[in-house]
């Protein structure tokens, strides 16, 4: 979906670009009260630039990577659009591959923003943690913003409707508490605007969810130490059980072996 058909997860994206903005808000405001006023931010999974585009109207300078060329395409174009293509650069990669793209690139903070982590393993996660502490500058910073975590309480939901304007998503979802799975059969839609709708595309997605504790540890093996902790990074709520989203802010403590 990302890939084959990223024409249909771009709307998703863009439909949800206020929602980046607001979250560009306030990952710069996190930042500046950690010290960082301006400087170079690494954003992995950056899907169209949502929300890196928006951080770098507020000063800084990012760099953004995904693994869908479509997405970058669309982020290039949206940071022209925007007039910060001179603060804000896109790249195809692969996070398993950034450390070897990036050789002797240096950064002040990294972020992640929405459940990126996960589509592969939690060896893999931990992997692509160090790797992206092997860019980051002693005692820089890194947000995960607002991904799933495993102690919601709303995993037995069956089935949710969303509408991205004329694209309708169908998601039926099911958590596996043994492996810590998210498993999900996304359906997405197209309404011709008048009732009618036409099936474009289906896909089953599997994602390692984890608990504020073991994102904790693993960030911690990896070279990151956990400062502050979120529910929703928007409104910088008190992270609780109920709050759908986890956030963390934490600082490159030592390099990683």
């Amino acid at each position: 979906m990302f890939i084959d058909r990223a024409d249909l997860y771009l709307e998703i994206m863009n439909s949800n670009w206020s929602e980046g903005e607001q979250i560009a808000r306030s990952i710069a405001e996190l930042l500046r009260d950690n010290g960082l006023d301006s400087g170079k931010v690494l954003e992995a999974f950056c899907g169209n630039g949502r929300v890196a585009i928006p951080l770098a109207l507020q000063g800084y300078e990012v760099l953004g990577f995904d693994i869908s060329l479509p997405f970058i395409q669309d982020a290039r174009h949206k940071a022209e659009k925007y007039r910060v293509s001179d603060r804000a650069k896109f790249m195809v990669s692969d996070a398993r591959e950034i450390d070897i793209l990036l050789k002797g690139e240096s950064f002040d903070a990294v972020m992640i923003v929405s459940t990126s982590l996960g589509y592969y393993d939690s060896m893999t996660d931990e992997v692509i943690l160090r790797k992206l502490r092997s860019l980051a500058k002693d005692g820089a910073i890194l947000i995960i913003a607002n991904t799933f975590h495993r102690e919601t309480p709303s995993w037995n939901c069956n089935r949710v409707f969303q509408r991205y304007g004329p694209l309708v998503l169908m998601e039926e979802m099911r958590f596996d508490p043994l492996w810590s799975k998210l498993l999900s059969k996304w359906t997405l839609l197209r309404d011709d605007g008048e009732g009618n709708l036409t099936k474009e595309l289906e896909v089953l997605t599997e994602i390692r969810i984890y608990t504020s504790t073991e994102l904790a540890e693993i960030l911690r093996r990896a070279g990151w130490g956990v400062d502050s902790i979120y529910g929703d990074i928007r409104r910088r709520e008190k992270f609780s059980p109920p709050c759908p989203y986890l956030s963390l802010l934490a600082r490159a403590i030592q390099a990683p072996d």
